[in-house]
């Protein structure tokens, strides 16, 4: 769930937490043994090389025929001498003095991290170029991710806030961008809860109107939600307000028949404020707590079923407003939210289909532009795959990934 979300958001924090500590210093390497030396040091004057002597096994014979001829080699097995030490040389020149000569001996590991960071400052400041260059290496990822440039720049701007400045200890570098992306994300998500089972208590019935684009899943939805109110011992009524498409009603009857919960209908066509109304009298009568009522999906672009929508609304004055979203429906999430909010005013959101969603940027652009809080999670078919929504438990989850 929200695998690559998780991903490019992760790499974000690590890279800039390695930008900052300094670990895009190149890898120390092994010199050869034929260095280059700095034009500074002056060769070492070697001794001319001498007329090699005959070893002391070795003798020579008078000449014969112009030829030297050598005794051959005693027998006896030559001492093991000992492998050179395997040595590096680098040249340094202290102000106002000779370029000195230090040998060192090769580390075979890679260097750690902390050997890299030797004679270094253990603290460092964060500037604003440190978050330029990482947003303009990082920008692409979450584009593709589907969060809009919008929210890209905003939490931009946030991290700005949150890190220009300030002073990081070494040690601790990773853990505070992790905080503070974490923060940002909460601020993003966390736009209040709604207490179902509270607004039973003090009114008798709560009427919510679902509302969103065709094939979003307001149906399901609208069953996931009401199997979760009679599980808490809660009474609900069905209204069949989506009168446009075909077998919408037939949908939300077999979803009725199975919870064993009463839908009120109309015939095909007939005015969706009417049938609501209708099943709002009737749970008045009975005393229901609750009537969720359907609604035929619409483009947030036509005009006329938007009309449509507020007529809904304006005769029935529901308690709720939630918009039903499709999570998959990427960066078009960002203009559903927005014109249907502009609209009616959305309360609150549903997301479905998060289970099988890897990206998830879309869902926290909506969430920054109508800043609506959600109600809950989809994470499946059946009528129990639902996730009433805590905000802090998600961020945690997301910033681990």
């Amino acid at each position: 769930m929200l695998g690559f979300l998780k991903k490019k958001l992760s790499e974000s924090v690590e890279k800039l937490s390695d930008r900052i500590r300094g670990n895009d210093v190149p890898e120390p390497h092994v010199l050869e043994e034929k260095i280059e030396k700095p034009a500074y040091v002056q060769e070492e004057k070697k001794p001319e090389k001498l007329a090699e002597k005959p070893k002391a096994h070795e003798k020579v014979h008078e000449k014969k025929d112009g030829k030297e001829e050598k005794k051959p080699e005693l027998k006896h097995e030559k001492a093991k001498e000992p492998k050179p030490e395997v040595r590096i040389e680098r040249y340094e020149k202290p102000a106002g003095r000779p370029a000195e000569k230090i040998v060192e001996k090769v580390v075979e590991k890679k260097a750690s991290f902390m050997d890299r960071l030797t004679g270094r400052v253990l603290e460092r400041k964060i500037s604003e170029d440190d978050i330029n260059s990482l947003f303009d290496e990082m920008e692409l990822g979450l584009m593709e991710a589907n969060m809009a440039v919008e929210t890209i720049d905003f939490i931009k701007a946030e991290m700005k806030k949150l890190l220009v400045g300030k002073q990081l200890k070494r040690g601790d570098i990773e853990k505070d961008i992790r905080s503070s992306l974490e923060k940002i994300m909460l601020e993003i998500f966390d736009q209040g809860k709604i207490d179902l089972e509270g607004l039973a208590k003090s009114k008798k019935p709560v009427c919510i109107v679902f509302l969103g684009f065709n094939g979003a899943g307001k149906t399901t939805s609208i069953a996931k939600l009401a199997q979760y109110l009679k599980n808490r011992h809660l009474d609900v009524v069905l209204a069949a307000g989506d009168t446009w498409r075909s077998a919408a009603i037939e949908q939300l009857e077999v979803h009725g028949n199975r919870l064993g919960i009463k839908v009120i209908k109309h015939k095909y066509g007939a005015d969706s404020a009417a049938v609501i109304y209708d099943a709002v009298e009737h749970a008045k009568a009975k005393g229901t707590h609750f009537v969720l009522a359907d609604t035929a999906g619409r483009s947030h672009s036509n005009q006329n079923l938007m009309d449509e929508l507020k007529k809904v609304v304006r005769v029935n004055k529901p308690d709720l407003k939630i918009l039903v979203m499709d999570s998959l429906a990427g960066n078009d999430l960002v203009e559903q939210a927005r014109n249907f909010d502009a609209a009616v005013g959305v309360d609150a959101m549903i997301f479905t289909k998060v289970d099988v969603n890897e990206k998830g940027g879309g869902m926290v652009s909506a969430c920054l532009t109508v800043k609506k809080p959600i109600l809950y999670i989809g994470t499946g078919q059946a009528y129990d795959d639902i996730e009433l929504f805590d905000a802090q438990k998600f961020v945690k989850d997301l910033m681990e990934g």
